[in-house]
């Protein structure tokens, strides 16, 4: 069985990005992370944590990177971060799954165009801020 899930996993990698692959890879250790993905809509990754501790860890975690002199714009319904990280336009939605599973999703443009690495780093830092919670 293990033999098969290595062999799965090898034939699949080419299939993912380098960054998808390191996400994925990471999110192995941390046990609330249920799925990472990055799409054409951006980073999502859904963990098995309530919306009522995640909303306030994003808060935080934006409010590290927004770029100097910016404020956030913050809506509370829906869950939703407007700010600027890296001259980047960055945009956080938080999103109730179920009873103690959440879906966070990261986009972020730059000179009319998908930027995503800022967009990774946003998520990276806030998968790490709930690791800490």
């Amino acid at each position: 069985m293990k033999r098969t899930s290595q062999v799965l996993a090898l034939a699949l990698a080419p299939l993912f990005t380098s960054c998808a692959v390191a996400a994925v890879g990471a999110a192995v250790g941390a046990g609330y992370i249920i799925s990472q993905r990055v799409t054409n809509n951006g980073h999502i990754t859904q963990v098995a944590l309530d919306v009522d501790k995640v909303w306030p860890s994003v808060q935080e975690t934006v409010g590290i990177y927004q770029d100097p002199g910016s404020e956030p714009s913050v809506q509370d319904f829906p869950r939703t971060i407007h700010a600027k990280v890296d001259g980047s336009k960055v945009t956080v939605e938080v999103e109730v799954i179920d009873i103690d599973r959440t879906q966070v999703r990261v986009t972020a443009e730059k000179y009319l165009g998908k930027d995503d690495a800022t967009a990774a780093k946003v998520m990276n830092g806030i998968v790490e801020r709930l690791d800490k919670h």
